[in-house]
């Protein structure tokens, strides 16, 4: 078994040759001679020769100390070479590539400036993303083609799986422009019977939320009209054709809406949704915290100011929306 290569030896050796004695050599790595003696035996012991002749003084190298001071040189300059390699690549942060999916809401408020985020923090070399419904996003976790997802819906087909609670929001009731005084103190079940409601689809988890809502408070609406988007459904309210049931985030997705409509609380009993990240178990153990922690700070500091002046009676409820 070949002995083990310590550069330190090699160093103790390479100066041996150079200075021609052991105290020399002492003094100039700033060593006891006894070590020095010791490294140099370790060195010739090493490469099965002996370096110098000792029945001399100053101390002569062997043909085999003279290859030993010649290529001596080269191999500091090469660990000089690969330690700035490995202090440049510890100076640049990691990167990885990362397929994420968002449900449709998120991706349209939030998701713009955590993309961002991600690509200039250079935290992902090649970005995908993928939004939609949140039965997607669970499918796609399950089906191995997104490594994250980001939904509102708990994703219970996929077996170990770390999840990051990200935001909670309520409920809010959607009305046409002007409509918001004759609605106020009004209970749901009487907005309803005098406002057709505009749903978000079955198939949604949204409109299954709002479905099951209105089920515990004895309520069962005809799906007359129903959208997967939250833009398609304030555009409908903002055209008069009823009122909706969104949420904070849904109501920001549809911007281009926001002249036709006023928001209210929901009637009580109110309820609401919240949204979190899942990562595999042993996946992203690095990334996924950061990407947790990347998309609470932009809540915080980009999205909640936004809900504030819409709808500043969420002001007091603002802090606790951001889930730890």
């Amino acid at each position: 078994m070949a002995a083990k290569v310590d550069l330190r030896t090699l160093e103790i050796a390479a100066s041996v040759i150079s200075e021609g004695s052991m105290s020399a050599a002492a003094e100039r790595l700033e060593l006891t001679q006894s070590a020095v003696s010791q490294g140099m035996k370790r060195a010739e012991t090493l490469f099965g020769a002996t370096l110098i002749h000792r029945d001399c003084r100053p101390y002569a190298p062997t043909k085999a100390g003279q290859m030993l001071a010649q290529e001596m040189p080269i191999l500091q300059q090469r660990i000089e070479q690969a330690i700035e390699k490995v202090r440049s690549a510890a100076a640049t942060p990691e990167r990885f590539d990362l397929r994420l999916g968002m449900i449709d809401t998120f991706a349209a408020t939030v998701g713009p400036l955590l993309l961002r985020d991600l690509i200039d923090g250079a935290l992902a070399l090649q970005l995908s993303a993928l939004s939609g419904l949140a039965s997607a996003q669970a499918d796609a976790m399950k089906n191995h083609s997104i490594d994250a997802a980001i939904t509102s819906e708990t994703i219970r087909d996929v077996t170990n799986l770390d999840s990051f609670p990200l935001y909670r929001e309520p409920f809010l009731l959607v009305c046409p422009k002007g409509r918001a005084e004759g609605l106020t103190g009004l209970s749901l079940t009487e907005i309803l019977e005098k406002h057709r409601l505009i749903h978000y689809s079955a198939r949604s988890h949204m409109g299954k939320q709002i479905d099951r809502h209105l089920r515990r408070v004895g309520l069962e609406q005809p799906r007359v009209l129903a959208f997967d988007t939250s833009d398609s459904l304030l555009a409908m309210v903002g055209r008069g054709v009823g009122v909706a049931i969104s949420t904070p985030l849904g109501v920001l997705q549809g911007g281009l809406h926001h002249d036709s409509i006023n928001v209210l609380p929901l009637p009580n009993p109110g309820f609401s949704r919240e949204i979190a990240l899942y990562v595999r178990r042993g996946e992203l153990t690095t990334l996924g915290p950061r990407i947790a922690e990347i998309t609470r700070d932009i809540i915080r500091r980009a999205i909640i100011p936004q809900i504030i002046t819409q709808f500043d009676w969420l002001e007091s409820e603002a802090e606790s929306m951001v889930l730890e």
